[in-house]
């Protein structure tokens, strides 16, 4: 088995309509959610803002289109650890209740952050305990819905040795990783020569976007600092499950003013392209 690919597909577009008309344009037949609207004049709201029935009704338009919500892309735990626990557990909860409803296979979630005068090293063992009881209520009221962790820059799970403190709580099955290098170049360390070996065993999902630390701009892959040649050639592609796109392109300098779905297509090219070069099996996907 090889992996597919996935598409954050928020960045192209507002409506639910035109994520998912620019996903199958693109042949991405797995979305992951974080925003959207039921219409133009609708400003997009958080995947986990959504009712009930509006989550049925995207089901619906996801299996209209041939595409699966494949993750339901949460900011859970993209904030201090000292957050309001009452926000912390409407997040969880309603974004739990997405992942039920449109039968993701993950969720996504962070790490949380240090405390605004705190430390990685002081508030270890609270962000541990905070992260478990995350886990623990995605395993109890999820249908079978994994947890994917995200590293990112500015949380505790931002470089290898955190990032791999965290997860060695669990095995590898049970909490999956979305590796960022994206996230690796920002927070200043490098994604394959000094992460990939602390975290390599958890890295279920590849999230795809590149940046060049000089001018801080976000570019697609193989063009920036990610060292993502190094990173799908050593994948695993039996255990990667997934190549997701999640460009950024349009917030950059890079893709200012342009099209996000043509951003979106370089990108998904970039990746293309890239797997032909390292003699990466394709995902089944459009051609660039």
């Amino acid at each position: 088995m090889s992996w597919g690919m996935s598409g954050m597909c928020g960045e192209i577009a507002g409506p639910i309509d035109e994520q998912l008309a620019g996903l199958r344009s693109l042949g991405v037949a797995r979305a992951n959610l974080t925003s959207l609207s039921f219409s133009k004049d609708e400003k997009p709201r958080s995947i986990n803002a959504l009712t009930d029935d509006e989550l049925v009704e995207l089901r619906q338009k996801l299996h209209t289109n041939g595409i699966t919500g494949y993750c339901v892309t949460s900011p859970v735990a993209k904030y201090s650890v000292d957050t309001d626990p009452d926000l912390v557990t409407q997040q969880l909860d309603r974004s739990i209740q997405a992942a039920n409803i449109l039968n993701s296979r993950y969720l996504r979630i962070f790490s949380f952050a240090p405390r605004e005068n705190g430390t990685a090293e002081t508030d270890r063992d609270q962000i541990h305990r905070a992260f478990e009881a995350l886990v623990t209520t995605i395993e109890s009221q999820g249908n079978g819905v994994t947890p994917l962790l995200e590293n990112n820059y500015r949380m505790y799970a931002s470089d290898g040795p955190t990032t791999r403190d965290l997860l060695a709580d669990y095995e590898p099955r049970r909490v999956a990783l979305a590796f960022d290098a994206h996230a690796c170049v920002v927070a200043g360390v490098r994604a394959f020569d000094e992460v990939w070996p602390e975290v390599e065993p958890w890295v279920q999902v590849l999230h795809l976007k590149d940046y060049v630390a000089e001018t801080k701009t976000i570019v697609p892959v193989g063009q920036g600092d990610g060292q993502l040649t190094e990173i799908i050639s050593a994948a695993d592609s039996s255990i990667v499950e997934d190549l997701a796109l999640e460009p950024h392109l349009h917030n950059s300098k890079y893709g200012k003013g342009r099209d996000p779905l043509d951003l979106f297509r370089e990108s998904r090219d970039a990746v293309l392209n890239m797997l032909d070069t390292t003699g990466r099996p394709r995902p089944t996907v459009g051609k660039p």
